[in-house]
């Protein structure tokens, strides 16, 4: 009979689960349960270890917590919200299908109703794009600019949002 290339394979699939169980065996026999006095000293080692372990991670957090108040905390990793040195932005004027709107009324999800001051004067559905949403806060009475679409002339999408003083 001729031995084939898949043969060893084979041979290794099998010689494998085999010597797993004889060591599981082995290791079954040599083990013993600690005795009373080995089983205290493990549990005394393990309680030590976890009381040590509680104590530096407490006095670490102690210590941390004041740390990242000095340092600046939660508004300084967020950045901070101050608007009073707020830079100057530049005016965005309105391009070819753009207008200026002033918002109606709010509807949620993202959506208003808007008056453009074009021709028509015009009360259009605006939709919040999505580079402002969650970033600018639109209210209403607020004056925005609105990028028109040419299939829909009823809906109109929100590109900018005017402070008071722009």
């Amino acid at each position: 009979m001729e031995k084939t290339a898949a043969a060893p394979a084979a041979n290794i699939v099998v010689e494998a689960p085999k010597q797993l169980a004889k060591d599981a065996e082995w290791l079954l026999r040599r083990c013993t349960k600690p005795s009373q006095k080995e089983y205290l000293k493990i549990v005394q080692a393990v309680l030590m270890g976890f009381l040590v372990m509680g104590f530096v991670g407490y006095f670490t957090k102690l210590i941390h917590i004041p740390i990242n108040n000095i340092i600046g905390g939660r508004a300084f990793k967020r950045g901070k919200s101050d608007t009073s040195g707020q830079d100057k932005r530049e005016l965005v004027f309105k391009e070819d299908l753009q207008e200026y709107a002033q918002v109606t009324k709010v509807l949620g999800n993202g959506r208003m109703e808007v008056q453009c001051f074009d021709k028509e004067n015009k009360k259009r559905l605006g939709h919040i794009r999505g580079a402002m949403r969650k970033k600018v806060w639109i209210n209403l009475g607020d004056y925005v600019l609105v990028s028109l679409r040419e299939f829909q002339d009823q809906k109109c999408d929100i590109v900018q949002k005017y402070s008071d003083e722009e």
